[in-house]
This record gives C-alpha cells, sequence and structure tokens, in this order.
C-alpha cells in the first residue's frame, strides 16, 4: 500500500480509513510513488486527484494517462481540516504542500503569512519540528502535531469549512467498463477531441444525449504540441449502465485518443 507523503499526511488518513490494517508506505513525490505501483514493489495507491476548493491535483491525472497498465478501482471523499502548528511566538511564514497552502490562503493573507511550499504536509510539519526557526510554523492535520510534538497554534484555518479532498484507489490491472458494472457508480477517462470543428462540442454530446451526467471536466496542455489540450472527464453510470456504456462509445468513436482510467464505486459526499 502506497501514498505521497510521510507519516501524519491526509493522505496517510486516507489509507488508514480505507485499509484501517494495512502498512503503507509513503514516498517523497506522486512520481515515484507511481513508479513503486508500476513496477511492482506495492500492490495499490491511495491519491488525491481533486480538492473541493483548490481544484484538481493535475499531476495524479498526467500520470495516470502517462503510465499505461493502471486502473481506478474505488475513490473516496476525505475532509480537510488544516491546523496552524509550531511554536508559541509569532508566525512569520508557513510551510506546507502548495495544495495546503493554496486551501488556506485567505487565512495566511489576512495574518501576513508568507507561503513556503514543501512537498508535503506532515513532511512540513516534521520540518518544523527538527528545525525550531522562530517565526516559522507548518500547515498539516492535528494528527501531525501530536505526531512530531508541535503546538497547535489555530485549527480549522481552510478557507472554506466544507474542505474535502477526493482520493482515488489505483491498482495494476485493465480498467474496467461501464457496462461491466453497476448502478452507483463513476467512470473516470482522459481524452483528446478529434481535429475538427465542433469535435469537443460533439464529444460532449455522446453524454449529453442520453442523459449522462458528467461530474468533472477539465483541460490539461499537453507537452510538445503547444495550444493543444487533453481533456479529463467524469462521469455517473446511475440507473441506466446502457446508457453509459454507449456514451463512451461513442466517444470512444469520436475522439482522436482516449484513455480509460477505470469504473468504480462513487462514494458519498
Amino acid at each position: 500500500m502506497a501514498y505521497q507523503g510521510e507519516p501524519g499526511a491526509y493522505s496517510d488518513e486516507a489509507v488508514s480509513v480505507l485499509y484501517p490494517d494495512v502498512d503503507a508506505v509513503g514516498f517523497a513525490t506522486f512520481r515515484l510513488t507511481f513508479e513503486a505501483l508500476t513496477m511492482g514493489a506495492v500492490d495499490v495507491a491511495v491519491l488525491p486527484v481533486e480538492n473541493s476548493s483548490a481544484g484538481v491535483v493535475q499531476e495524479v491525472s498526467d500520470l495516470l494517462w502517462e503510465l499505461p497498465g493502471l486502473r481506478v478501482v474505488r475513490e473516496h471523499v476525505h475532509p480537510v481540516r488544516h491546523c496552524l502548528l509550531g511554536w508559541p511566538g509569532p508566525v512569520e511564514r508557513a510551510l506546507s504542500h502548495p495544495q495546503a497552502l493554496a486551501q488556506c490562503d485567505a487565512y495566511l493573507h489576512s495574518r501576513q503569512i508568507r507561503s513556503v511550499a514543501y512537498h508535503d504536509t506532515a513532511g512540513a510539519a516534521r520540518a518544523v519540528a527538527e528545525q525550531r526557526q522562530p517565526g516559522t510554523a507548518a500547515i498539516a492535520s492535528k494528527a501531525a502535531a501530536a505526531r512530531y510534538g508541535l503546538y497547535v497554534l489555530a485549527e480549522s484555518i481552510q478557507d472554506d469549512s466544507e474542505n474535502r479532498t477526493r482520493f482515488i484507489v489505483v491498482e495494476r490491472g485493465t480498467a474496467t467498463r461501464p457496462g461491466e458494472s453497476g448502478a452507483g457508480h463513476k467512470c473516470s477517462l482522459a481524452f483528446v477531441a478529434a481535429h475538427r470543428p465542433g469535435s469537443l462540442s460533439q464529444a460532449l454530446d455522446c453524454f449529453a444525449r442520453r442523459d449522462v451526467n458528467l461530474t468533472r471536466l477539465d483541460s490539461r496542455p499537453m507537452k510538445g504540441r503547444p495550444f493543444e489540450y487533453r481533456f479529463y472527464l467524469d462521469f455517473a453510470v446511475n440507473g441506466n449502465v446502457a446508457a453509459a456504456e454507449a456514451s463512451l462509445n461513442d466517444l470512444e468513436e469520436a475522439s482522436a485518443e482516449i484513455r480509460l482510467f477505470g469504473t468504480y464505486p462513487a462514494s458519498a459526499v
């Protein structure tokens, strides 16, 4: 079992909720986590893909596209309650993962605390505990404060009180199609629209004309192809599984390139 980050990170918390009896290994970067999975060092990885206030974690989606032979088999929506951790006294700078910093931007700005990007929330807490630099704090979980012996200087400092992160569970294997699933599932994929006028509209119409609901749609520039984009898309597989499968079939015919990531049970938000 793998996740990105250090013990006490939110990804570590998500693993504990999903697999309470499994030992997990943290990796410094998303790429290292994916490489451990593709090379067989671990069988499963739990990865953040989307935050309710800061948006998508695009590197995870990009690596799903880049590395074949992987599939999404589950999702989990995890509440995120950021805390300011450190030592008593004025705080001048806060270390944390860029996503966490973005989720606490208003709090930091109002107190003139400078954001300092770090590879991981729990790693930032560990660094603050080890270095003990005056004026330096970390943004991480309350559990990270207990793990690294830091004071909780402020709780729930995220800008959105309903702040949540959506995690996906990834393993090696062939992605499941909507027609192989049941109602209450979700399907994730990415595609490149055909190179002709109206191609994106035609791609989206594959779902609209069958009343299949899209739950995510975002674009990403393609490396080596300036101003061309890849689209990441999730859609609901509700009562009409046949309609969802037919929509995917149509999109496969309408797209220049497509990669199915998987069909899996949708998490209750």
